[in-house]
Formats: C-alpha cells, structure tokens, sequence
C-alpha cells in the first residue's frame, strides 16, 4: 500500500497563477432564497401514476412564486385540462404556454424565450435613451434637432410619458432578464422526447439559452436567460423514454416510492457517481415509507447539508454533511 506522505514529493509550479483567475464567474442563476431550490434547474420527477408527483411539483413551484421566480411558466403535456387544479392557475395565457407535445414544442418553447430575450434588450436599449434624456434635461444642455426628433418619436415629450418599464417588471418588481420555467408533463413515448425534439439540446444547455449580448448585472451576473426545466415521467428508466444523456445532467430528482427493484437500481447505478449511495439508500427509505412521501436529491445544494429533503420541506441531514455545513 502507498504512503500518501512518503510514495511521492510536490513540486509548486509559477505558469497558472490567481492573476490567471477570471474575474468573475457566471452562473446564470436566478435569485432565490437561501433555502428554496436553486434555479434554473433541471429536475427529473419519476413516480408511478396517482403517487402525489403533480401535486407535489405544483406545490413546489407555487412556493417559488410567491418568491416571483419565474416570469413565465409554460407547459407541455397533452392532459393538461385534467391537471387544471394543479397548474391552471400558475399559466397566465393558457393559449400560449399551453403546448401539446409535438417534435417542434420545445423548440417553439426556446423561441419565445428568445423573443422575451429580444424584448428585454430593446427595452435596455430604450432605457439608456431615457436616461440620456433625463440627463439632458436636469442639465439644462441644448438638444440638437435630430435629439429632440427622436425623443418624439421615442414618445419622450408626450405629456403623460413615463419611465419605461420592462413587461415583466411589474410582476418581479425588479429589472432583470426574463426567467422561465418549462414543465414536461405525461410526455413519455412522445414526439416531444425523441432527439430530434431539441429535449437533449434544452436539457444540457438550460442554463444557457437565450444568451444576451451584454453580461446583465454585478451581483449575481446573468449572461443568459436561461430556462429552468421540471421533467414529470412515470417510470425512471424505458425505452423511448427520457434518455440517459438527459438523466445525468439533472440538477434535481424527486422520487416517490418504487416498487421495481430494476428501477430502483438503475437511479441507484446512475446516482453513484454524484451522492453517496449508502446516504440515498437511508434518505430513500426514510422519506418514502409514508402514502405520497418523496424524496429531493439535490446534486449541487447550497449547502451540504441540503442535499436530501423530505417532502420538499424536511432537510435530512447525515453527520459528516452537519460537519461542513455552509449556512450555520
């Protein structure tokens, strides 16, 4: 057996040093609370029919609005009038975020991101006409005729004009580039899944869609819209069904109790490489015994104790993960 201390000597190299760093990283993340979800998320839902998952991902999200997390949430299923009760009421325009699952749904999906993406720039580049206008006018400076043309134009001089406000902006109360949620509900053995459908191209790039052309913000800088994603199936694992590419770059998985031993082993055989299985094995049991219990496995947490939750709202939390808590 090697000896850690003594089989090999370290040698500290000058070629990559912290000026090397970058400044500032971008995560594209959504501002939450620090113990809500993170988001934009990609989270896998896998119950069996009539186990609790639509009620529990719509509890879920209604906790997340009254955060105002998201702008816009939208929906792909083909049962959605049988789901009103669970998302009727988080859908503002059931027209059109109301999708039935085709191989074009999604992409038509990232399209009206991009419009809203388009949308929020236009509106940015408005904002700095205003306030190049405010500026002229607190000044006192002369405007040139093509100034004053274009501040009519831009609707600058009419009487009642006020600061423009972005459409999202009253909602959120804040400036900021438009936030998505995109469930895939009852989808399984769809077109809405197959490659083609752009599911693998929205699942690995979700935080990324919808780039902006300038990084937006200093504190939690944004350089996309990004798109959190909610995938409800019910089965883990199946053929023309949620493929593996797509299972390993999750954020989240919500489990409800499973009576197929095969299933079980495959989450477990996929898990292994990001938790700890003997940890899932316990949170698993305990979380799951209860009619309707569930269990959130969260692959990058806040905070290492926030990796296991119980019916969303009861943190497990094993000793060693007590041990480098991060939130006190």
């Amino acid at each position: 057996m090697y000896n850690i201390m003594t089989d090999f000597t370290i040698k500290k190299l000058d070629i990559y040093d912290k000026k090397d760093e970058p400044k500032q990283g971008v995560s594209n993340a959504y501002e939450t609370s620090p113990n809500a979800i993170s988001q934009p998320c990609l989270m896998y839902v896998s119950a069996v029919r009539n186990s609790g998952k639509s009620f529990a991902v719509s509890k879920m999200v209604r906790g997340l609005q009254r955060e105002k997390v998201f702008d816009s949430v939208k929906i792909i299923t083909p049962t959605f009038n049988s789901n009103k009760a669970y998302f009727g009421d988080l859908i503002k325009d059931p027209e059109l975020d109301v999708l039935e699952p085709t191989r074009d749904s999604i992409q038509r999906v990232i399209e009206m991101v991009e419009a809203d993406r388009d949308e929020f720039e236009s509106h940015l580049e408005h904002l700095k006409e205003y306030h190049e206008f405010t500026r002229l006018l607190r000044s006192g400076g002369d405007m040139s005729d093509d100034q004053v043309m274009k501040y009519i134009d831009l609707g600058f001089l009419n009487e009642n004009f006020e600061k423009p406000i972005f459409k999202y902006e009253k909602f959120s109360g804040k400036l900021r580039p438009p936030q998505t949620l995109l469930i895939l509900d009852d989808i399984l053995s769809s077109p809405a899944v197959l490659q083609s459908s752009g599911l693998i191209k929205l699942a690995t790039l979700n935080r990324h869609c919808a780039s902006l052309k300038e990084t937006f913000g200093t504190r939690s800088p944004r350089s996309a819209c990004g798109i959190s994603v909610i995938i409800i199936s019910q089965t883990y694992n199946m053929p023309q069904g949620i493929s593996r590419t797509i299972r390993e770059n999750i954020t989240h998985l919500l489990l409800f109790r499973n009576k197929q031993e095969k299933q079980l082993a495959k989450i477990k055989e996929e898990l292994a490489s990001s938790v700890d299985v003997a940890k899932f094995d316990k949170a698993y049991e305990f979380a799951t015994k209860d009619k309707f219990g569930n269990l959130l496995v969260d692959f990058n947490p806040k905070c290492p104790t926030k990796t296991f939750r119980k019916n969303l709202n009861e943190l497990l939390i094993f000793t060693d993960d007590k041990a480098m808590c991060k939130c006190g």
